[in-house]
């Protein structure tokens, strides 16, 4: 037996109070619940889209879930399937609350004018959980119709053809198999039919210049020859170099050189078709050139052109069309006598109608002109990574030019090299695969493929108001239309009647995602009807 003193009371106490302490603690434990897992999965309702537009685009839904996995369908309800991709097609996590996931529906362009409609199904994988929605996209609005009209007993000018050049300095010419490419008229070429080459002013290089003018000739091709410079000689500056001018007493020898040129070719088994008598008179380079004011080249042209054989004759392919270049020529009945084309570029300006030189009975001839996004000078305008729509663009620029001559009476229309990577075939540069036609070869063949040689451009226009520009051409039993929609925004529709006596119908469109596409199908109830895409030429061949 102990005796019990104050201290001990009080540790004693102490023990009891932390043992009842202790097993209250312990109670409390054993009675704590876990909150509720309560798994949630559905669409966020204040976040869904409307009617989707009929151009295609994007939309992001917002799917509210707690704990669980979920994943994410489509299934077609009226119309086509629209929806392309889904991103993404599942989440969610048996382990996490209450959280939202963004998912990203990319849909395409609707091309019918009815509606589609696509249910997305939202089910959980991990719980007996599902909702769905329904997105409706809309139909494309229908286009209003533009009327074409056509009336062949108007007729303007005939055509001559539509080509390209050689390689103008070297003997690099264009292969046989370019050559098919270029002036054939199968599905896959480009039906040129002129053949610019250079008049050297070297005898010793025209020899290696008689297969290449042979090539084009058997390809059915008409061939210009333009000189840069007569020789060196004979010219002020005795140089074919840094402009100079032909000396008057030598005006002859270069008449009769000329002569000599188109004999060496036809002695050799090839054709020249037209000559000129200079390349650019009227501008100064350091390069290869020679100088002509306006009185002196009507002087060459009235007083020794006349002795030139067997070519047709052309002057005076000014840098710029400059008709004051020809003005003389054609108001003096012996120089008219001695011209048989007007021929010019238009690097700054000349594209206009030339009343005049209808009148004398003379063809008008577009023989220069080059657009390359101005890479001559600023070289990454132009590289294997400049953005096609770019390029396009410009494109439509050409193509915009060739309308216009067409529509000025111009006979015909020479782009410079056909092999060039701004031009219609690769060379191997700037991105480009030689030999392989390029989009711009495709553009250019909407003229030269399906405008042949001799076809005469007749009349048409629209009933009514129209930004489209057209031209319409007829020979060999067809109509030619050639239709550029210039517009960088909208789609337009064309509808006309199918002419007396064709039987088809069939049109080919280039734009930037297509080359010369082809489509059969555009005749009904005796209309054709084709729709036009934005910044597009579409040709429509009846026949």
């Amino acid at each position: 037996m102990f005796g019990v003193t104050s201290d001990n009371r009080v540790v004693f106490l102490g023990l009891i109070l932390g043992l009842l302490l202790f097993g209250s603690s312990c109670s409390d434990d054993k009675n704590t619940e876990e909150p509720e897992k309560t798994a949630i999965l559905n669409f966020d309702e204040t976040a869904l889209p409307g009617d989707l537009e009929a151009s295609g685009g994007k939309v992001v839904l917002t799917v509210e879930w707690a704990w669980n996995q979920w994943d994410i369908t489509s299934e077609v309800v009226e119309g086509e399937a629209f929806i392309s991709t889904i991103l993404p097609a599942g989440g969610g996590s048996i382990k996490e609350g209450e959280s939202t996931t963004h998912v990203e529906i990319e849909y395409e362009a609707n091309d019918l004018t009815s509606q589609n409609r696509q249910k997305i199904i939202l089910s959980s994988v991990t719980n007996d959980l599902s909702e769905e929605i329904i997105l409706t996209q809309v139909g494309r609005q229908e286009l209003p119709v533009t009327r074409v009209v056509i009336d062949p007993d108007i007729v303007h000018q005939t055509i001559t053809g539509f080509g390209g050049a050689n390689m103008i300095w070297g003997t690099d010419y264009l292969t046989e198999a370019e050559m098919d490419l270029a002036f054939g008229t199968d599905e896959e070429q480009l039906g040129l039919s002129i053949y610019r080459v250079r008049l050297s002013s070297n005898r010793s290089d025209w020899a290696a210049l008689v297969n290449s003018v042979k090539m084009a000739n058997d390809r059915g091709a008409k061939v210009l020859a333009s000189p840069w410079s007569p020789p060196a000689e004979w010219k002020s500056n005795n140089s074919i170099n840094g402009g100079g001018y032909l000396l008057k007493e030598h005006y002859a020898d270069f008449a009769g050189y000329i002569n000599e040129f188109i004999q060496f070719m036809a002695d050799n088994g090839a054709v020249v078709d037209a000559v000129s008598i200079q390349n650019e008179p009227d501008w100064e380079v350091d390069y290869e050139g020679c100088e002509y004011t306006v009185a002196e080249m009507y002087d060459f042209v009235k007083n020794y052109a006349g002795v030139i054989q067997n070519a047709k004759v052309v002057a005076a392919e000014s840098l710029n069309s400059n008709q004051a270049y020809t003005r003389d020529i054609l108001n003096d009945p012996t120089a008219a006598d001695n011209l048989d084309i007007v021929g010019g570029h238009l690097y700054g300006g000349g594209l206009a109608p030339y009343p005049l030189a209808r009148e004398k009975g003379k063809e008008i001839w577009m023989t220069e002109y080059l657009l390359n996004l101005n890479s001559g000078n600023v070289p990454g305008n132009w590289t294997e990574h400049t953005d096609t729509e770019t390029i396009w663009d410009e494109t439509m620029e050409m193509l915009d030019g060739i309308h216009s001559a067409m529509t000025y009476d111009w006979n015909a229309y020479i782009w410079w090299y056909i092999r060039r990577y701004y031009s219609f075939l690769g060379d191997g540069n700037n991105g480009t695969q030689r030999g392989k036609i390029l989009k711009r070869g495709y553009a250019f063949s909407h003229y030269s493929k399906f405008i042949r040689p001799g076809y005469q451009r007749i009349d048409v226009g629209t009933a009514g108001v129209s930004t489209l520009k057209m031209t319409a051409f007829r020979g060999d039993g067809n109509t030619v239309i050639v239709i550029l929609n210039s517009s960088e925004y909208s789609e337009k529709t064309i509808e006309m009647d199918m002419p007396a006596g064709a039987n088809s119908a069939i049109a080919f469109t280039t734009s930037s995602m297509l080359n010369r596409n082809k489509d059969v199908e555009i005749v009904s109830e005796g209309k054709v009807r084709v729709t036009l895409p934005r910044e597009s030429v579409t040709t429509i061949v009846l026949n």
